[in-house]
């Protein structure tokens, strides 16, 4: 055998050996990749397992060849009386019809089919199903087969529905409370306010929701308002009550007292703001009542205190002469007023002498008589002497008929008399 030959057939095992080789690597990345499709297969069969009640696959066309152990077990039906439609009679008889058209619309549609339905279990007792199916497509666009699941959403549906039922009550004894109820969403717009608060604000309970209440503020309130609603949002709870002013449709003004709280959720964030209104304007308007009676009573005070100044009047002659000409009756309040008055003045000038006139003094009496020998002594024990003018005939017989002592005190008929003599008494002094 020549070399020629030999190498040539030594290129031709070369070759072979590398194609064997390139076909051992092909069948080892074939396997490896089935390999990890039936992992891959076994995941998903797991993952539905564990989320489905029910797994199930049919043919491409959907009529025939449905089998799923775990549909027979749970409704009790036979494979045989799954087939076609049949699958449908082991569920609720008003939702048939809907799950049979919404199948047949997704095979001729080769889309996903997706329905919700109540499946009869084999003792009777329905539950409430979620039933998902998708076709198995080939690379040439045919389908090979449907595949699916049931999820049993039945405690879903039945927590969803007791989450409604206990809604619809509150709201319905909230409709009914004589109390203003709000509630909002978590950025502050209002949602639903029962009937007593669109009686409270005067705003139609169908006109209050979104930013509507807002427009039945009374205008000098508006802006504090929503400013104090945007914290509390902004802030997700209300440290004090807010007392503002609605304007109702007739003109007329209604205050009330808003409190809000923020409902948060398990991880603590604002879901919505639940609120009451108290109508306070019954205490808005007693207390403008007691604002206006305090005011008034200080004007009464004020005309009281003029009067009683007007009533007791002293009037400097000199530095040292004082004189009270008095006027009309004296009765006991009156005179407490001459007193006080007359002490005041002579502690505050330093006068040396006080007179008293009484020409203006209609009756007197005894009680008169008292009230100014307590002040003539009062101002004497204050170092001023004092003198009584004014004494015309009648009023000294009646003073003497009384039997008042007046002792040290000087009297005299006229006022005029009066400063006269108290000039010389302080010319004395002096």
């Amino acid at each position: 055998m020549d070399s020629e030959t030999t190498d040539s057939h030594s290129d031709e095992m070369n070759a072979l050996r590398e194609r064997i080789a390139s076909l051992e690597a092909k069948v080892a990345e074939l396997e490896q990749e089935q390999d990890e499709l039936r992992m891959s297969a076994a995941q998903s069969s797991a993952l539905v397992a564990a989320v489905a009640m029910i797994s199930w696959s049919t043919n491409a066309d959907g009529t025939s060849g449905l089998t799923s152990a775990q549909w027979c077990a749970f409704t009790g039906q036979s494979v045989e009386e799954l087939q076609g439609v049949g699958w449908a009679d082991a569920l609720h008889p008003e939702d048939r019809a809907h799950a049979a058209a919404a199948w047949q619309n997704a095979v001729a549609t080769r889309s996903i089919y997706d329905v919700e339905f109540r499946l009869r279990r084999h003792d009777g007792v329905y539950h409430q199903v979620w039933s998902v199916g998708v076709p198995h497509v080939l690379e040439d666009g045919s389908i090979r087969k449907w595949v699916g699941c049931c999820v049993d959403v039945n405690e879903q549906r039945e927590m969803e529905r007791a989450l409604r039922m206990s809604e619809e009550r509150f709201r319905s004894i909230t409709m009914r409370l004589p109390v203003a109820v709000f509630e909002t969403d978590a950025q502050g717009s209002n949602r639903f306010v029962n009937e007593h608060w669109a009686t409270v604000s005067g705003i139609p309970a169908s006109e209050a929701l979104g930013d509507g209440w807002i427009r039945g503020l009374h205008p000098d309130d508006m802006n504090d308002v929503v400013e104090k609603w945007l914290e509390v949002v902004k802030s997700g709870e209300q440290k004090n009550t807010v007392d503002f002013r609605f304007r109702l449709p007739d003109g007329t003004v209604r205050w009330v007292s808003a409190r809000t709280a923020a409902v948060r959720n398990a991880e603590g964030k604002v879901e919505c703001f639940i609120g009451t209104l108290t109508d306070i304007s019954d205490r808005k308007q007693s207390e403008q009542l007691l604002r206006e009676t305090m005011a008034q009573n200080d004007i009464i005070e004020s005309q009281r205190q003029r009067l009683a100044d007007l009533s007791t009047p002293l009037i400097p002659i000199t530095d040292k002469i004082l004189t009270m000409p008095l006027i009309g009756a004296l009765d006991p309040e009156r005179a407490e007023q001459v007193l006080t008055t007359l002490l005041e003045g002579v502690s505050r000038t330093g006068a040396s002498v006080a007179i008293l006139d009484i020409t203006g003094v209609a009756v007197v009496d005894t009680q008169v008589a008292s009230a100014l020998l307590r002040a003539a002594q009062a101002a004497q024990l204050l170092g001023a002497e004092v003198i009584l003018s004014g004494i015309r005939a009648e009023v000294a017989q009646t003073l003497v008929g009384l039997g008042a002592e007046f002792g040290g005190i000087m009297t005299t008929s006229s006022l005029k008399i009066g400063i006269d003599r108290a000039m010389k008494s302080v010319a004395r002094r002096g």
